[in-house]
């Protein structure tokens, strides 16, 4: 039986100002999905939850539209693995530094994922 657990990869322009920052935490409450924001430029979501959720989430973000934002890609996350991502509560934890981003996904097992649907993957 598949997971009920997903893990999304999100891309914008940039993630400078706080009000961009809190609705894109409002929308992940709102949504029930924890993960990782890279804040700067480029701007990367890195979230898990529920498949309905991160519908949810990405709805409700994409109802905010920000010019340049794009779901990368959706793959099943493991239920030992779900919780890892952002924490076990809903909501997005603000990270300044894509090594920040890569090593918390590298300890779930899935950088090289990662690395290759943001083409980072260097081949």
């Amino acid at each position: 039986m598949q997971s009920p657990f997903f893990i999304s990869i999100a891309r914008m322009h940039h993630i400078r100002s706080r009000a961009k920052f809190r609705r894109l935490q409002q929308c992940a409450d709102h949504a029930n999905v924890s993960g990782l924001a890279k804040t700067g430029r480029p701007g990367v979501l890195v979230f898990e939850g529920k498949k309905d959720d991160i519908s949810t989430f990405l709805q409700g973000v994409r109802s905010l539209r920000y010019l340049d934002f794009h779901h990368v890609a959706t793959t099943p996350l493991s239920s030992e693995l779900a919780g890892h991502v952002g924490g076990a509560k809903p909501g997005l934890r603000e990270v300044e530094d894509m090594n920040t981003v890569i090593k918390a996904l590298e300890e779930l097992g899935m950088k090289e994922w990662f690395r290759s649907e943001l083409g980072m993957s260097g081949h």
